[in-house]
């Protein structure tokens, strides 16, 4: 007995295509957008990372920690490598506190970021806010990777304003930005044991 054969409907013949349902631009965000024209709309030079001259009596005061730490873990713990280690970050802040940075460009296009020689797209960013540290002021852009976390883009002598308006078409901005208990922590030692007399 023949096995019954899979049934095929014939191709109808001059069948008119479906018509394709046009969808307004509106419906496209600024990330789904990302493939169509590149376009730069803003681009600045300004230092890497903000830069302060510190006083004397910041490098009086980071000496006089490390020196109290590696004799505390030298007198109770006899931990050679972490004295190693904290040596290690206390050469690190006193070459960032004492070594100017170097200029690099910043530069918003349609699709992302590029901070010097890194690239960012829309799609890896989430949220962004200002900040002023030492009369500097930072763009902060939260990101959705593991590592870098967040972005900071120093404005140098560029319009915050006019960042700001660009920014916003493409991701949220946060008013009052959400602080880790370690950056409440840190503020908080900063304001009550301040590395170095400002008013100097």
């Amino acid at each position: 007995m023949p096995k019954d054969t899979p049934k095929h409907n014939p191709p109808k013949e001059n069948q008119p295509p479906r018509p394709v349902q046009s969808v307004p631009p509106e419906f496209f965000t600024p990330k789904m957008m990302e493939a169509e024209e590149i376009k730069t709309l803003l681009s600045w030079e300004a230092p890497s990372r903000p830069f302060r001259k510190k006083d004397r009596s910041y490098y009086t005061t980071i000496t006089i920690l490390v020196i109290l730490v590696v004799f505390t873990v030298v007198f109770w713990l006899h931990d050679y490598l972490l004295i190693g280690a904290i040596l290690s970050v206390a050469f690190v802040t006193y070459v960032l506190a004492f070594v100017p940075p170097h200029n690099i460009r910043y530069k918003i296009s349609t699709q992302g970021i590029t901070i010097g020689e890194d690239f960012y797209f829309w799609h890896f960013l989430d949220a962004f806010w200002f900040k002023e540290k030492d009369k500097i002021t930072i763009l902060h852009i939260q990101t959705r990777l593991r590592f870098p976390a967040q972005l900071m883009l120093v404005l140098g002598n560029e319009n915050e304003e006019k960042i700001k308006k660009v920014v916003a078409r493409f991701l949220p901005y946060v008013e009052v930005p959400y602080k880790s208990w370690m950056e409440k922590w840190s503020e908080s030692l900063q304001k009550h044991f301040p590395l170095e007399n400002v008013h100097r």
